[in-house]
């Protein structure tokens, strides 16, 4: 213990002696806080500084180091066992009844849900069956008053002719390519 006195004694000394270095050192110019100190002073008594540190305090340091590597080592361990508990406790959900119970309820409940949806596909399809008959019978009706109207007018039916292509061009007769029809 008297030995350790001593050294904290010459250690307190050294510390001493480089603070007066840096206390001393002569100011540059125009750098407020910056000296000049010379470089080989400053090295040698840090050098003695180390020198005179006391063994225990490489052996603590070794000793940090190592407990860090134990504490690191029981932290992976740590997270191993935590996995491997999250893993069987998995794996025993999946072998409860509960869990099967749940399974096959979500199993019922998707086939119901397509069956549905065929339901409805096959019902959608109906009704767009129906309503696409009654508008052709609409259509239908309306050309048909649309013919009846023109008898009753006197007018001759107005065809439409054919889609002009490059070798026939459109007629002049109206601008639209109508003509009328003596039929």
């Amino acid at each position: 213990m008297v030995d350790m006195r001593e050294d904290m004694e010459y250690i307190s000394g050294v510390l001493d002696e480089l603070e007066a270095v840096v206390r001393d050192a002569s100011g540059v110019p125009m750098r407020k806080g910056r000296a000049v100190v010379d470089r080989t002073d400053l090295l040698t008594m840090l050098d003695e500084l180390r020198g005179s540190l006391p063994g225990e305090l490489s052996e603590a340091e070794s000793l940090r180091r190592e407990c860090a590597a134990v504490v690191a080592g029981a932290e992976e361990e740590a997270r191993k066992i935590i996995e491997e508990a999250h893993e069987q406790a998995e794996a025993k959900v999946l072998d409860t009844e509960l869990y099967r119970r749940s399974q096959r309820r979500a199993a019922e409940g998707e086939d119901r849900a397509e069956r549905y949806a065929r339901e409805i596909r096959g019902g959608s399809e109906v009704y767009q069956d129906r309503v696409m008959g009654q508008l052709e019978g609409w259509f239908q009706d309306s050309l048909v008053s649309v013919g009846e109207s023109r008898q009753e007018l006197g007018n001759s039916p107005v065809r439409r002719s054919p889609m002009p292509t490059a070798e026939t061009p459109p007629s002049e007769e109206n601008g639209q390519g109508w003509r009328a029809s003596s039929a």
